[in-house]
C-alpha cells in the first residue's frame, strides 16, 4: 500500500514517465505519423472527422470510469477483509487466554503452553493466508510457529490456511473435554474460527474471481482503436502543437485503463496492493504481547521505490 509519493516533484514526474515510457513513445509516434502524412506528404485523406471520435472518447471515458469503480470496490473489500482479520485476531488471543483455564486434567503450565500453541498456530495461519492469496506459498515461514510434527503434516495439505483452522477447532475440543473451558466458551471460540473461515473465503473469492474476459478484452480493444485514430482526428485542427496534445490525451486514457487493471487485483504484492505482510507482522506483535512475551520482532518499515515513493508490503 503506497503511503506517499516522493516529495520531489521531478521524481514523481520522472517515475510516471519511466514506467510508461513505451506507451508514451507509441503515442508520440502515432501523432508524428499523422502529422507527416497530412502536413508534409499532403495526404489530406488521413484526417478523420472529429465529432465521431469525440463522442467515442466520452463513451469510453464513462466505460473506463465504471470499470475503475468496480476495480476499486474489489480493492476496498480486500482492505476491509484484512481489517476484519486484524480485529478478530486480537479477539481470538483475548478469548483464548481468558476462556481456557487450568483444570483437574490440565495444570497451569500446561494451559499456558496450550495458549501459546493456539496463538502461534493462528500467527502461522495469518502468514499462510497471505501467501495463499498471493499464490506464493513458502512453508518455511510457518516453521517457527508450529510444532515439528505439525509442520511436517502441513506439507501434504493443498489449502494450508483452511487446515490450520481445522486443527485449531480440534484443539479447542480437547480443552473442552479436559474441563478447561465450558460449553458456552467453547462455542464462542469456535464462532471466532468460523469468522476466520468466512474472511478467508471472501479473500479467496476476490483472488479467484477475475473480471469477465469479454469485459477486459473489449475494453482494451476499443481503447486501442480509439488511441490509434485519435491523432488522425486532431491532425487538421492545429499545427505541430497538436502532437503533444494528442499524446497527452492518449496518455490520460491509457492511465485510466492501467489504474483499473492494477486495482482489480489487490493481493499481488505490488506497492499499491493490500499490505498483508505488514498486517501479519502487526498482528503477530500484538498477539505475542498478549502472551506476555517481550522478545518481539520489529514492525515492518516502509519500503521505497527507485523513485522514492514509500509503501508497505
Amino acid at each position: 500500500m503506497i503511503l506517499q509519493y516522493s516529495e520531489r516533484r521531478w521524481q514523481r514526474i520522472y517515475g510516471v514517465i519511466f514506467f510508461n515510457l513505451k506507451n508514451i513513445a507509441w503515442f508520440f509516434a502515432l501523432a508524428i505519423t499523422a502529422y507527416v502524412f497530412y502536413n508534409i506528404l499532403g495526404i489530406e485523406e488521413v484526417a478523420l472527422p472529429l465529432a465521431p471520435v469525440s463522442i467515442t472518447g466520452v463513451g469510453l471515458a464513462i466505460f473506463l470510469g465504471f470499470r475503475n469503480s468496480s476495480a476499486y470496490d474489489r480493492w476496498w473489500e480486500a482492505r476491509k477483509i484484512w481489517g476484519g482479520i486484524v480485529n478478530y485476531s486480537r479477539s481470538w488471543a483475548m478469548l483464548v487466554t481468558s476462556f481456557i483455564a487450568p483444570s483437574e486434567e490440565l495444570s497451569e503450565t500446561e494451559v499456558k503452553a496450550f495458549h501459546k500453541r493456539l496463538v502461534y498456530r493462528h500467527i502461522a495461519w495469518l502468514y499462510a493466508l497471505s501467501m495463499h492469496l498471493r499464490k506464493d506459498m513458502d512453508t518455511s515461514v510457518l516453521k517457527p510457529f508450529l510444532e515439528a510434527a505439525e509442520f511436517e503434516k502441513l506439507q501434504g495439505f493443498k489449502n494450508i490456511p483452511a487446515q490450520l483452522i481445522n486443527i485449531q477447532s480440534k484443539e479447542l475440543e480437547t480443552a473442552w473435554k479436559k474441563g478447561s473451558t465450558n460449553q458456552f466458551r467453547h462455542s464462542d471460540l469456535n464462532q471466532v474460527l468460523v469468522e476466520f473461515y468466512n474472511l478467508q473465503g471472501k479473500g479467496e473469492r476476490i483472488k479467484n474471481t477475475v473480471f469477465p474476459y469479454y469485459y477486459n478484452f473489449f475494453t482494451r480493444l476499443f481503447l486501442n482503436l480509439f488511441l490509434i485514430i485519435l491523432p488522425f482526428s486532431l491532425v487538421d485542427t492545429m499545427s505541430w502543437a497538436y502532437i503533444p496534445v494528442s499524446a497527452a490525451i492518449s496518455f490520460v486514457f491509457h492511465i485510466l485503463e492501467k489504474s483499473g487493471t492494477i486495482t482489480e487485483e489487490p493481493f499481488e504484492g505490488r506497492a499499491a496492493d493490500t499490505p498483508m505482510t505488514t498486517l501479519c507482522r502487526t498482528i503477530e506483535i500484538d498477539l505475542r504481547q498478549m502472551l506476555g512475551e517481550t522478545d518481539l520482532p520489529e514492525p515492518m518499515k516502509p519500503k521505497y521505490t527507485s523513485f522514492n515513493a514509500a509503501y508497505l508490503d
